[in-house]
């Protein structure tokens, strides 16, 4: 069966609406992707690779803080303003509650983080990287894409992307010119965040009167409530993705992290094109759950395709956007790519699926248990075998995510589905 007789199994209507979506969050992420061919191969020779790795382990600290903060708000606020978005009234409360509970959780999570980063040598080093990072992390959830997400708008987002990450690689060509500089490199990243997280809220509040108020607290503690089971879902994969780089820092070291970090961008970049898709289909399918099997054979061709370019093509990405002191990250990266298609078969399964049929707490008890194996297995495999240790852990991980979720969905009938 071909993509366009997939797609038109769909509705013509609703492949219109979602081949429009697909595209806005396809030219986001590519723009987000692209900016690497531009700017890394600009940046690393001047920064090095044990700068770049001591940005990727801040980096991978305030991804994790960025999950904790999201709280799962991201799904759930799309599958609800999606579900709402005729009510603006509703949808009001629904943003309000949302970004207030997000802020209450910044506070908390910002101040255990000081202590963390107090009481590990190697991160006191970085404090100042790690501020910045999380500062970014802050700006980033607050260009509230799950809005533009659940109205089907994601037009909006793109457009105001695009514009900041221009004024980001004019930024970075202008002013980084030596190894001193390589703190500016974070900086503008922040810079581009603010402007777009500034456009998002003029937008959420002038175009589509989204009229934010102050919440009763039970309403915010009720939002806790009804995300937990997702939020330790989120938590646990975020984990599994950021664990090698601060795992690499601490036991091998800063050029370590840069150099699987070099692999893991490239591998990221190959996760979140399917995450495009995901997103896509996430707003359409909390609707119309009964073309999920059009959605799926969408994604298991894409991400087959994505893994078989990454790792042929491993050689030229590596040796285009790195210098040379870079080369040993092909390896990397070809081993990283098989794991892309286990992510399709996982989103398939997982969020977009089980949490779709309200299987929430199903969702996190798998998640949970198999991270809590791929903790141990990141520690001992990075500590034996360094860069190839982390990059097999998450082959391995990514295989067992995706082998649960399908044996739990299988294992769902169709009036259970029905009945959720």
């Amino acid at each position: 069966m071909g993509l366009k007789r997939k797609l038109s199994s769909i509705g013509s209507a609703n492949a219109k609406t979602l081949t429009k979506n697909f595209s806005a969050l396809a030219v986001l992420q590519a723009m987000r992707y692209l900016i690497p061919f531009i700017v890394l191969p600009y940046v690393t020779p001047i920064i090095g690779v044990t700068h770049f790795g001591e940005i990727a382990v801040a980096y991978a600290i305030a991804l994790i803080f960025q999950t904790v903060v999201n709280f799962s708000f991201d799904f759930i606020g799309a599958r609800d303003v999606a579900r709402n978005r005729e009510d603006m009234g509703k949808v009001s409360e629904i943003v309000s509650t949302i970004l207030c509970a997000r802020i209450v959780l910044y506070v908390i999570a910002f101040v255990l983080l000081g202590g963390i980063v107090l009481a590990v040598p190697k991160f006191r080093e970085i404090w100042l990287l790690i501020l910045i990072s999380v500062a970014t992390a802050f700006f980033s959830m607050h260009v509230s894409e799950w809005f533009f997400q659940g109205i089907e708008k994601m037009e909006h987002i793109t457009i105001v992307n695009v514009i900041s990450r221009v004024v980001y690689i004019v930024l970075i060509f202008t002013f980084i010119k030596e190894r001193e500089d390589y703190l500016l490199y974070p900086i503008f990243n922040l810079l581009g965040f603010v402007m777009a997280s500034m456009y998002s809220i003029v937008m959420m509040t002038r175009r589509y009167k989204c009229r934010l108020h102050i919440p009763p607290f039970s309403k915010i503690l009720d939002s806790f409530k009804i995300g937990k089971d997702l939020f330790v879902n989120q938590v646990c994969m975020s984990l599994c993705i950021n664990l090698p780089n601060i795992l690499l820092g601490t036991i091998s070291g800063s050029a370590a992290a840069g150099l699987y970090d070099a692999a893991g961008k490239l591998h990221n970049a190959g996760k979140h094109s399917i995450d495009v898709l995901n997103r896509t289909f996430f707003p359409f399918l909390s609707r119309q759950m009964d073309k999920h099997t059009g959605y799926r054979r969408i994604n298991f061709f894409f991400s087959l395709l994505l893994a078989v370019l990454l790792f042929f093509l491993a050689p030229l990405l590596i040796r285009l956007l790195y210098s040379d002191e870079f080369l040993p990250a092909i390896p990397l990266l070809r081993i990283l790519a098989v794991s892309v298609f286990f992510t399709g078969i996982s989103s398939a399964y997982g969020v977009n699926y089980l949490l779709l049929i309200g299987r929430e707490k199903l969702l996190r008890n798998i998640t949970l248990t198999v991270t809590l194996l791929g903790v141990v297995l990141f520690v001992v495999l990075t500590y034996l075998y360094s860069t190839v240790g982390a990059a097999v852990a998450v082959v391995i991980l990514n295989a067992a995510f995706a082998l649960s979720y399908f044996t739990a969905a299988r294992r769902c009938t169709v009036p259970e589905i029905s009945e959720k």
